[in-house]
């Protein structure tokens, strides 16, 4: 018997979209599972009371704040081998947003010209590194709080200014001229929906429409995946290279603008062999 755990916050649900596809499931929220780290045995989650081992699979929608909450469960998780959308490493890598394009840069995966700076003082030697136009991202809590475009150093040297060291900190990318994609990735699976519209600003209107990649995105967006470490993510490319890659994979987005049965991807991910 197929059983799988939903955890998410309690205002969401994935739980209609997976029912065809598992015998029994469950959805609850992340501040119901307690972790019980053990000294003379293995550690054990519990689930409302429940042990997390009594389901096979779980699909988990992490939170930035809670962080370092579900990097732990994931690893009990991985201890007891329940299949899961998410493990350790790929969640540290994936929103440790600096670290992740380190990683794809040492993997030499194509990436925009960027920096990374936590006030506007790190901003000293930045019009050496980027041509304008930029794209700057700032970060609060490891969650992107606001996205804009700049063309000249002195009005993102103001947006800088706003924030806080030790709270925030900015990705300040080129902005490359190109058609924009957004893509998701399951076992290998690739559904990728064009993007139209201000791609860079989430107040502003965008499109999407589901359209193929080709050949050598497809390589960079594997070679991008192999080099995280993981089975199922989001990603942002433009042209060839990759501008982001994020743990929520907007499945319903996906579903809706592709017409593909995404659901079920996941879902065969999530029982792997167990059938």
């Amino acid at each position: 018997m197929s059983n799988l755990l939903i955890l998410a916050s309690e205002s969401e649900t994935e739980e209609q979209r997976f029912e065809e596809y598992f015998d029994e499931i469950d959805s609850k929220s992340l501040a119901d599972v307690l972790i019980d780290v053990k000294t003379s045995e293995r550690s054990e989650v519990l689930v409302d009371g429940e042990p997390m081992a009594d389901w096979s699979s779980v699909y988990i929608k992490p939170e930035p704040k809670a962080f370092n909450y579900t990097r732990v469960l994931m690893e009990i998780v991985n201890e007891q081998e329940i299949k899961c959308n998410l493990d350790p490493s790929s969640v540290f890598i994936l929103t440790k947003k600096p670290y992740l394009f380190k990683v794809l840069a040492d993997r030499e995966v194509k990436i925009p010209t960027q920096v990374s700076i936590s006030t506007e003082k790190g901003m000293t030697e930045l019009q050496k590194d980027v041509d304008f136009p930029v794209i700057a991202k700032k970060y609060s809590g490891l969650e992107l709080k606001e996205t804009k475009i700049f063309d000249d150093f002195d009005d993102l040297k103001a947006f800088a200014e706003l924030t806080e060291h030790g709270e925030d900190f900015l990705m300040i990318q080129e902005k490359i001229e190109g058609s924009v994609f957004d893509i998701l990735y399951v076992d290998g699976n690739i559904i990728s929906l064009k993007v139209e519209g201000s791609p860079w600003s989430e107040s502003e209107e965008v499109s999407r429409s589901y359209h193929s990649i080709s050949d050598a995105q497809r390589e960079e967006v594997e070679k991008a995946v192999e080099s995280i470490g993981t089975n199922i993510c989001r990603i942002r490319m433009v042209n060839e290279k990759i501008m982001d890659m994020d743990t929520n994979p907007e499945l319903e987005m996906f579903k809706q603008k592709s017409g593909k049965n995404v659901y079920g991807r996941i879902a065969d991910s999530l029982k792997g062999d167990q059938e």
